[in-house]
């Protein structure tokens, strides 16, 4: 790229301001003292740890890059269970509400060490800052010190270094998106905006901006960087994941509820609203009202609200730069408002805004102004605006960086309201009429969502606060056990854990590794633990039954117990006969069918899920090793009654898994659950009357918790 492209940006005459010796030496002061904190505490801390988010890339791309089959890296134990075989010692693994894309951009490093490409991608993170800030040099007028001291006040970025994370990244994108946009390079900056999409889905807000500025070319752009980063993915991690993306985590995640919808620490609109309108016996008992078709209303309500201005305030036949940079730092702010699980380090990204703030306020000799909106961004960045425990409507006063943000949003929209021309006032109509459209559909989809999501919590088994997700539910007897992944428990480690239910009393094992599945019969009862590689242990005795086996399920005598073995992500159905020792354990599925749950009938019979390329399937092996595909459409989680005379299963119908029964012998089915959520994993009890399952019914997107229904006379 010729050195002329990196020229200032032509700007309309300022007189130069004369800064005071003393306020210089004291803003350089400043940003020598903030870079020596994070050379000594930030940098050498990220260097040593591997945390948070940044384990979750790796161990997604270090299944591309071992090839291993990544189409379920959305489930969590499956992940889970990726992440302790790689010898990754974070306590959770998790990809959800993540995209592909952003697991992709660590594949480069995936085939170093983890704390390797933790110290590699620091580092490329460290080089990205002087591109960040030579190019919002080159936007506009600012001085380098003062670019440098929006930078090193900014503690998000400390955080997004520490954490490995990618916001660094995204500001680069974006940061490029818009220079480009101001060199009138708009195709180009659309491409450049669809990258940012790929990583975080909020930058697509910069489409409708193009349509509002009614720029084709950079919508265009947009459109096709779009499709082309899609197919990139869609290359890298198969059809499978990104289907499984689009229809069962995104709708989730634009309603906030891909991760605990309850929990302060997203200081979100969503999160606000759950907590003040929706009652969820175990996460949220005390809401300020139960109302929930308060929270379908007032979400999209508040969203476009919040949207609104910087979509209206923009006006499309003005070209100038300190118009384009106010348009840009108002949907910027806007986009972070409206995100439904914004973490302290998406704020690296006010860097923008700020830029193009201090340069617009210093034009008008209102330097003094900047303070406050310094102070004001760095209070969101930081860790100061911690969030609350309300109950109630105190939770409206426990989420103090959401109304900051909304304060800084408004500071935008009043700089662009200064810059209003009455001139095109008119041009908003059609754009009202579009935003009012769109708040009416999410309006009744939000209500069409509701309809009986919250009638079964009076079949909810009761479990206590601390365990976030009960699953893999089985039963023996008058005991109910199952896989939960605990939290703020003191004699274990977070991490899923086998517990049973007994009498209303709950009991963990003390184990210190991963426990990720178990199943019990008569006079058994088996788990799965999870370390550099799966064992199935009896719990009775604590001695391994099987080595190198995953997700066990026992015949209801006990006899048999049918396991997996995985073969770069792919596994396959085997049996084991518990009572002698002596035979050995043998495949019962052949290679092409990627297994996923089993369940055993009666006589013997293995009726299993596999993925497949039009999605998972339902099969049964039947004793004498011929195996039938069973006509259900998309299906997982057998299980087949003790009597042998009904399967349960879940069947995907619009990106929810309603669970089904259906006569072994017969054709008769009935569905047995009707809401917008998941219902899955069921068990019978021993009298095959009664099922205990799964369900995520007003929770996080697969953070189930345990039912009880009777099914059958």
């Amino acid at each position: 790229m010729p050195l002329s492209v990196m020229q200032e940006i032509p700007s309309a005459a300022i007189p130069p301001v004369r800064t005071a010796r003393w306020r210089v030496a004291a803003e350089w002061a400043l940003i020598v003292l903030l870079a020596a904190y994070m050379g000594a505490k930030t940098l050498p801390h990220a260097w040593h740890t591997a945390n948070t988010d940044f384990p979750n890339y790796y161990v997604t791309a270090r299944l591309l890059h071992a090839h291993i089959n990544p189409a379920r890296a959305y489930e969590w134990i499956w992940l889970q269970r990726q992440k302790d075989h790689l010898g990754v010692t974070q306590p959770f693994a998790q990809l959800v509400p993540l995209t592909p894309l952003s697991a992709l951009v660590m594949w480069p490093l995936a085939g170093m060490g983890i704390l390797a490409a933790k110290h590699a991608w620091v580092i490329l993170n460290l080089l990205m800052l002087p591109c960040i800030a030579a190019m919002l040099r080159s936007m506009g007028r600012l001085p380098w010190r003062h670019i440098a001291l929006i930078m090193t006040l900014n503690y998000a970025l400390y955080r997004n270094l520490l954490y490995g994370q990618y916001y660094i990244l995204l500001l680069l994108v974006m940061t490029l998106a818009c220079w480009l946009y101001l060199r009138k390079w708009p195709f180009t900056a659309g491409i450049a905006i669809a990258i940012g999409f790929g990583l975080k889905l909020f930058p697509a807000l910069f489409l409708i901006y193009f349509l509002r500025k009614k720029d084709w070319r950079a919508f265009f752009g947009g459109v096709v960087g779009c499709a082309s980063v899609v197919t990139v993915s869609i290359a890298a991690f198969g059809l499978e994941l990104h289907r499984m993306y689009l229809l069962q985590v995104l709708p989730w995640a634009l309603r906030g509820e891909a991760l605990d919808p309850y929990n302060f620490s997203a200081s979100s609109i969503a999160t606000l609203l759950h907590r003040l309108f929706i009652f969820e016996p175990q996460l949220n008992p005390h809401p300020a009202m139960a109302a929930p078709w308060l929270f379908a209303v007032l979400h999209p309500l508040s969203q476009t609200a919040v949207l609104a201005p910087a979509l209206l305030l923009t006006v499309p036949k003005d070209r100038s730069r300190r118009q384009l940079q106010m348009e840009w730092a108002a949907l910027l702010l806007a986009g972070l408002a409206i995100s439904t699980l914004p973490a302290s380090y998406h704020f690296v990204l006010l860097i923008i805004p700020l830029c193009f703030f201090w340069e617009a306020l210093g034009g008008q000799k209102r330097h003094w102004a900047i303070v406050p909106v310094l102070l004001l961004a760095m209070l969101i960045a930081s860790p100061a605006l911690t969030a609350g425990t309300g109950q109630g409507w105190h939770a409206l006063f426990a989420v103090p960086r959401l109304y900051a943000l909304l304060l800084l949003c408004g500071i935008s929209y009043a700089l662009l309201w200064q810059r209003k021309n009455p001139q095109v006032l008119h041009d908003i109509i059609p754009w009202v009429v579009a935003l009012a459209c769109a708040l009416l559909f999410g309006i009744l989809s939000g209500l069409r969502h509701q309809r009986g999501l919250y009638a079964d919590y009076g079949a909810r088994i009761a479990l206590p606060a601390d365990v976030l997700m009960a699953t893999n539910p089985a039963v023996q007897g008058g005991r109910v056990s199952f896989v939960g992944l605990v939290s703020r428990v003191s004699t274990l480690r977070d991490g899923y854990h086998v517990a049973a239910l007994q009498n209303g009393a709950v009991k963990f094992r003390n184990n210190s590794s991963d426990e990720l599945m178990q199943t019990a019969a008569t006079d058994g009862w088996w788990v799965e633990q999870a370390d550099k590689e799966s064992s199935v242990l009896r719990v009775e005795s604590g001695e391994e039954e099987i080595a190198q086996a995953e997700s066990p399920v026992a015949s209801s005598d006990g006899r048999w117990l049918a396991f997996l073995r995985e073969d770069h992500g792919r596994a396959r159905a085997w049996l084991h006969e518990v009572k002698n020792s002596g035979h050995e354990d043998f495949a019962v599925t052949p290679p092409e069918f990627d297994v996923m749950e089993m369940s055993f009938a009666p006589d013997g019979a293995l009726v299993f899920s596999a993925l497949s390329e039009s999605g998972p399937r339902l099969y049964i092996h039947h004793t004498g090793g011929r195996v039938d595909g069973l006509p259900f459409g998309e299906a997982r989680y057998p299980a087949v009654s003790h009597d042998g005379n009904w399967l349960a299963y879940s069947r995907l119908e619009h990106g929810i898994w309603h669970l089904w029964l259906r006569e072994m012998h017969g054709d008769k089915e009935k569905r047995l659950s009707e809401a917008g959520c998941n219902v899955m994993e069921p068990a019978w009890t021993e009298d095959s009357k009664t099922l205990v399952y799964a369900s995520d019914c007003g929770r996080a997107l697969w953070f189930t918790a345990l039912y009880r229904l009777q099914v059958t006379p």
